[in-house]
Formats: C-alpha cells, structure tokens, sequence
C-alpha cells in the first residue's frame, strides 16, 4: 500500500510540475518617446564697438576715472551754471544741485551714445543644446495561442512568430 501511494505522489507530482508551452502568434510594437540632447552650433556677427578714448588728453583719462567721463564733468558744470541762475535764496543751490546732477546725466549719456558706434563685425560660433524627441521600441505585446486560447503578453525583446514559450497556467 505504502508503494502505490509514494507512486501516486510521484505521478501526481510530475503533473503538477510539467511545463506547458504556449505557440507565438502575433506581436506588437510598443513606442515611446525620449528627449535626445544635440548640441546645436551657428556662426553669428557680433558687433565691434569703437573704444573709448579719454576726452582732453591726460587730464581728460584722469578726469574720466575720477568722474565717469569728461562729458559728465562739462555737463555738470553747464547744469550748475544753468541751475544757479533759477530761483532765489535757498531755492538758488537747490536749482544748482539739481542742475549739475542732470547735466552730469547727459553728457555720460551723449558719451555713451559716442561709443555705442558699430566699427566692423567679427564672426562667433554660438552654440546652445536643444533637445529632440526620438521614438523607440520599448517592448512588444505578444499574443499567444495556448490550446486555442489567446492571450497577450509583455515582452521586452520581440519574439519569433510560431515559437514556442513556456507559460505558467493558473486559474483565477
């Protein structure tokens, strides 16, 4: 008795162990899309600007580095004299002050103008990344054919169509 039943086991335990296979019928590509970084380059003309020269020799290069500019030195000093001759008391070093404040203001600007003349153009290469996006199989769904039951599937390489796989069965 005790024969036939180990026996048993063993046949039983061979059936629930046997490995069934299922038949590759069809598979599907699944895309997706990433962002690729490229780096993109262009030759673009960039401005050349006159240089500066200080105004009024070598006192005017220690005049624009102890005042900003020359300009803005005349210009203060004409302001000044404008401003003084408006108002009374008071009022008089109000409209001086305020004179060679202004003043001071416009001739830096006339100068900034002054520099700001194109020369010439000398050629850059500029360069940013851009991203590009890019498809791509990520995977494939596969149908299989288990005793004439279809079923689909996850897999990440695709699979050759009419071959077999081995597939765990379970009722749910």
């Amino acid at each position: 008795m005790k024969k036939l039943l180990t026996i048993g086991l063993i046949a039983f335990a061979g059936v629930a162990n046997a490995v069934e296979y299922a038949t590759v019928v069809g598979a599907e590509e699944i895309m997706s899309v990433r962002n690729i970084p490229q780096q993109q380059c262009q030759t673009v003309n960039v401005p050349i600007y006159a240089q500066h020269q200080p105004s009024g020799g070598a006192i005017g290069g220690v005049v624009d580095s102890t005042f900003g500019s020359t300009e803005g030195l005349v210009g203060a000093i004409v302001g000044g004299v404008i401003g003084s001759r408006i108002g009374n008391g008071s009022g008089k070093r109000w409209a001086t002050g305020a004179g060679a404040v202004i003043g001071a203001q416009v001739g830096d600007r006339m100068r900034q103008e002054r520099q700001a003349n194109v020369v010439g153009y000398q050629q850059q290469q500029q360069c940013h990344t851009a991203y590009v996006a890019e498809q791509y199989v990520s995977g494939y769904n596969v149908t299989y054919d288990y005793k004439g039951h279809m079923f689909t599937d996850y897999a990440k390489y695709k699979p050759v169509i009419g071959s077999k796989h081995a597939v765990n069965i379970s009722a749910r």
